[in-house]
């Protein structure tokens, strides 16, 4: 996702690098354009934060890891940057999608720096993110009576490596086993952010949560991405996470993800012939649905480009820890080469 965001970047009209931080030893001093996949730009990558503090740079588009459980880890060069006028728009901050329900203590740290340094902190991604907030918000302008909104993610993820597909969310699992991303609250903690924002541009309140988890196995073993699934354990994850009020569904995040096709059959599958789609459904009086598939090869550069095109976006917004609706709209800017330009 880095070398996709480095790419954009260096793309982007509006954009100039002026400096990268690399968590690779053997990265450290190599030309950033070279690391993107192109030319050299005259930027040498750092692992050196006060070197990149020193920059006074108007923002830090952040893809390092800021997962549940990790705050520590990226707040410590977060913080500093922020004390000094530098923005940070971040990828994987999922809990601070909604600032009025983020973790209060970090929330505070984050607004107390923004406050000394006149800047802002903002999250986004593709889900949680762009596709599950901004695009459902989107959407909701064509609704009239809205009973429910559902944003789903609907996806084949074979050729993943990551053991996180096993250890997080559950593949390979046996039926009725409590996956770990149910056990240590990752599911809230991704996913409630996204339902809290349109519950607000809604206008209701949320008064309690359900989940639901099941899988769906073949009787044979496979080989993908991540190992061997034996026979019998998950290959299919169909979860929700929803959001309650007045007794029922007002907002749901659902997922159906496969890392084998022949599974699941009975659940959501993308309308479009690709592998991975987002979906926004609005339940209600007129009832629709809004499909976003990126064209195979090109998921990543969906989930990178919202982070890069809010860059300006940011750099104009008021300061402190931000929300979708914070920021005034954005997109890309990078147009090919013969349109006239005005």
């Amino acid at each position: 996702m880095g070398k996709i965001a480095l790419q954009g970047i260096l793309n982007h009209p509006d954009l100039e690098l002026v400096g990268q931080f690399v968590w690779s030893p053997e990265k450290v001093g190599q030309d950033s354009g070279v690391l993107a996949g192109g030319e050299p730009c005259g930027v040498a990558a750092t692992d050196d934060w006060q070197a990149l503090y020193d920059l006074g740079a108007d923002c830090l588009c952040d893809f390092g890891r800021s997962m549940p459980g990790e705050r520590e880890r990226w707040l410590g060069h977060t913080l500093p940057l922020l004390e000094r006028g530098t923005n940070v728009v971040n990828f994987s901050a999922f809990e601070f999608a909604h600032p009025a329900t983020a973790p209060t203590a970090d929330r505070a740290r984050i607004e107390a720096a923004c406050a000394k340094g006149k800047s802002s902190f903002f999250f986004t991604g593709i889900d949680p993110g762009w596709a599950t907030t901004d695009l459902a918000i989107a959407a909701l302008a064509a609704a009239n009576r809205v009973d429910c909104v559902r944003v789903l993610e609907l996806g084949w993820f074979g050729h993943y490596q990551s053991q996180s597909l096993r250890e997080v969310f559950g593949f390979g699992i046996e039926p009725g086993v409590t996956p770990g991303m149910l056990r240590d609250g990752k599911l809230k903690a991704l996913w409630a952010p996204t339902l809290h924002a349109i519950a607000e541009v809604l206008g209701v309140e949320i008064d309690d949560w359900e989940t639901m988890f099941e899988v769906d196995t073949l009787d044979h073993d496979v080989e993908v991405g991540i190992g061997t699934i034996r026979a019998g354990t998950a290959v299919v994850l169909h979860f929700e996470l929803r959001a309650m009020s007045g007794g029922k569904p007002i907002a749901i995040v659902e997922h159906v993800d496969k890392v084998h096709r022949d599974g699941g059959q009975h659940w959501k599958a993308p309308y479009a012939p690709v592998d991975l789609t987002y979906r926004i459904e609005v339940e209600g009086s007129p009832s629709f649905s809004v499909e976003f598939a990126a064209a195979p090869g090109d998921t990543g550069a969906t989930c990178v480009m919202p982070v890069v095109n809010a860059i300006p976006a940011l750099c104009e917004a008021r300061a402190g820890l931000l929300g979708p609706l914070d920021l005034p709209r954005y997109w890309a800017k990078n147009v090919r080469p013969d349109a006239r330009r005005v």
